[in-house]
């Protein structure tokens, strides 16, 4: 033990410090606690107050070590995806249990206290430069696992969470396959009839639903959740205000809240769009007819009167086949956003039509330079 004299506005205190060993890091640390003298009787008094807190601190750092030890990466983890299902969306919840599981899989039966960095940052690795999968989805892993231990922290299974919070992710530069493939996420409009076309020989009310969203760009689920009152025809426009959650298996679908506040929107319709609601709208009341058919409300359904499953409609794109292409419902968005871009759409006019508010998402996902705009360009610079 060791005293220090300071002098202050109340005349002089007396600190008296004291080492001791973290039993659990093995630590040098220190306690101190000020007195008025530096009398025997006040040293006599400092000495008990500095065992005590010499104690008290040895016990809580032995009690926390053992709160760690026992508490496991998958129980944690498991807590949080039902702590974020209260408040997020089913197939927001799909994805964090499949995130999760893949998570468990590969970190087992280990205490949440000794999960290390490194091996986040290894499980990264693999998932992006060895299995080849996205770059943001491994992000999304890593941004799951940091929501998991900032949970663990507020629920004061674990302290110190700065290890966790530093892992990153380094993009590899992109290669000439990836440019072709990010170039690859529309259809030109020759190439938008000959699916269209094909896939009308396949399943005729799926071609209208395909080329509605070629004309309007709206997101799958916002497509299947449109009802008959969200159609105002006077004003030529329908009212996006939903989405159509992800289906479960014996339940019929239910219709959930948009992506965000930003795809609550009004989206105007041209004439073909207006001729195609029309067109299901009939075939929906010849259908009605038929005790099998279920009026729910909803515009785009199957004979039955169930909205369409994505998964189904994707199915029957992959019957088509486009050179380059990758068939998908998304694919229908991507060109829209395209053709918009060819005819000269202010970016402000395209972000509004399909619901984003950062313009950074409209640039690097749409934003595509299509052959007619190259043979534009090289007109305008030939008239020069």
């Amino acid at each position: 033990m060791w005293i220090e004299e300071h002098h202050t506005k109340k005349g002089i205190k007396y600190k008296y410090f004291e080492r001791y060993k973290d039993p659990v890091t093995g630590n040098n640390k220190r306690v101190s606690v000020t007195m008025e003298s530096n009398s025997p009787q006040a040293t006599k008094l400092a000495t008990r107050l500095l065992h005590e807190k010499i104690t008290k601190a040895i016990d809580q750092a032995q009690e926390k070590a053992t709160r760690e030890n026992t508490v496991y990466f998958q129980q944690v983890a498991n807590e949080w995806r039902q702590f974020k299902a209260l408040s997020c969306k089913l197939s927001t919840d799909s994805n964090n249990r499949l995130t999760v599981n893949k998570l468990c899989e590969y970190i087992q039966d280990t205490p949440l206290h000794d999960v290390k960095a490194i091996t986040i940052e290894e499980l990264a690795h693999t998932m992006y430069h060895v299995q080849g999968l996205s770059y943001d989805y491994t992000c999304k892993v890593i941004t799951t696992v940091k929501s998991i231990y900032r949970y663990a922290k507020k629920k004061c299974y674990i302290e110190d969470i700065r290890h966790i919070e530093d892992i990153e992710l380094i993009k590899k530069p992109m290669t000439m396959q990836e440019l072709d493939k990010k170039q690859s996420k529309f259809l030109d409009r020759e190439e938008l009839k000959t699916v269209l076309l094909a896939l009308h020989s396949i399943s005729p009310r799926i071609s209208l639903l395909m080329e509605f969203m070629s004309l309007t760009g709206l997101r799958i689920g916002e497509l299947l959740a449109l009802r008959v009152c969200d159609y105002d025809k006077a004003n030529k426009r329908v009212h996006i205000n939903g989405t159509i959650s992800q289906y479960r298996q014996g339940q019929a679908p239910s219709r959930g809240t948009p992506k965000n506040i930003y795809s609550v929107r009004y989206v105007s319709l041209n004439d073909r769009c207006i001729s195609i609601i029309e067109k299901l709208l009939l075939e929906n009341k010849r259908l009605a007819w038929d005790n099998s058919y279920n009026d729910q409300g909803y515009i785009f359904t199957n004979k039955k009167g169930n909205p369409y499953e994505p998964q189904y409609i994707n199915k029957m794109l992959r019957k088509i086949h486009i050179e380059g292409k990758h068939l998908t419902t998304h694919i229908f968005r991507h060109t829209h956003i395209s053709m918009l871009t060819e005819l000269g759409v202010p970016l402000k006019a395209i972000m509004q039509r399909v619901g984003h508010n950062d313009p950074k998402t409209t640039l690097s996902v749409y934003s595509h330079v299509t052959e007619s705009m190259q043979d534009e360009i090289i007109k305008k610079l030939n008239a020069i």
